[in-house]
């Protein structure tokens, strides 16, 4: 991928997440970058196209992320601790048009999305949690397994319900709320103390 692509790719993210996809169309994209209708069908040859570069540039982008605080964290809790922290970002740039337009109209990438954001999520939870029982964070009975499928369930299936409104589900007061009820699940008496000493400084106090 060239470099006028990707800086394509990155407006047009933008566009998306702050009006959603449907609403969004090629005329418009070629409208805010300036250029022609030609020259953006030159890039990309049609609307499919680019909802489908876009999509794996956030995936690869967000990944990135996640990767950077796995490598500078010092064990398995700072590392959960600062991906929660890239999440609370990744809620500010949430558009729930966005989604739904994913779902409804280009179902193959909306699909294919899911699939990857669940593979991502397994392997994260999984890994950190062998990690941080190693270290001594996390309790030595618990099953990483049984952990891991409930975390995907939680966050796969929780805007389904009807118990919180869309507001409430995608609040940073609820994400802060899920994420301490998950983690006094898991913690030693260690871990908690180490959380304490660490939720100031991580921004999950309020």
């Amino acid at each position: 991928m060239n470099t006028k692509d990707k800086d394509i790719i990155r407006k047009v993210a933008q566009l998306y997440k702050k009006y959603g996809i449907k609403s969004i169309t090629m005329d418009d994209v070629a409208h805010e970058l300036g250029i022609s209708k030609k020259t953006l069908y030159e890039h990309f040859s049609d609307k499919m196209h680019l909802v489908n570069a876009v999509v794996e540039h956030e995936v690869i982008f967000n990944d990135l992320r996640l990767n950077e605080q796995k490598k500078d964290s010092e064990n398995a809790l700072q590392e959960l601790l600062k991906i929660f922290r890239v999440h609370l970002q990744l809620l500010k740039e949430y558009n729930p048009s966005l989604e739904f337009d994913l779902k409804k109209y280009y179902p193959e990438i909306y699909n294919r999305l899911n699939r990857i954001k669940r593979e991502k999520i397994w392997e994260t939870t999984l890994n950190n949690l062998i990690k941080g029982k190693r270290e001594g964070f996390y309790r030595k009975e618990l099953n990483e397994e049984i952990i891991t499928k409930l975390t995907v369930l939680r966050i796969e299936n929780i805007s389904e319900s009807d118990l919180f409104s869309q507001e409430e589900i995608y609040s940073h007061e609820f994400s802060k709320e899920m994420f301490l009820y998950h983690l006094h699940g898991i913690l030693t008496p260690m871990g908690i103390e180490y959380l304490n000493k660490n939720l100031e400084q991580l921004k999950l106090a309020k």
